[in-house]
């Protein structure tokens, strides 16, 4: 039998860059392993660092799915296109600047 797999849904708009590092690495510091990261950045050009950070991210873990948007759609409508990327047997609500525990997924 396959584990459960969480598929964790960010909607990004012009997240701080310390946030959005530090919330992509409590991602990735998770004790369970079977999950999948949805991304989708409505951020402005001011902000191209956000798809910077998130692709050198990708490049680091294949668990890490990412997509610029054309604009910004609001949380909603960025949130849907995080949903539109998931694969996994449950979906995961997070902000761009939260954290999770370590074994938050485990538990």
């Amino acid at each position: 039998m396959n584990p459960v797999c969480f598929s964790i849904v960010v909607p990004l708009y012009n997240t701080p860059e310390t946030f959005l590092r530090e919330m992509l690495e409590s991602v990735r510091m998770q004790t369970y392993k079977n999950w999948q990261l949805c991304l989708a950045d409505g951020s402005d050009q001011e902000h191209s660092y956000v798809q910077t950070v998130c692709e050198d991210y990708i490049k680091r873990d294949d668990r890490i799915c990412y997509r610029k948007l054309d604009e910004n759609r609001g949380i909603s409508e960025n949130t849907n296109a995080c949903i539109d990327m998931a694969v996994g047997e449950y979906i995961a609500l997070f902000d761009h600047d939260d954290l999770l525990h370590p074994s938050a997924l485990f538990e």
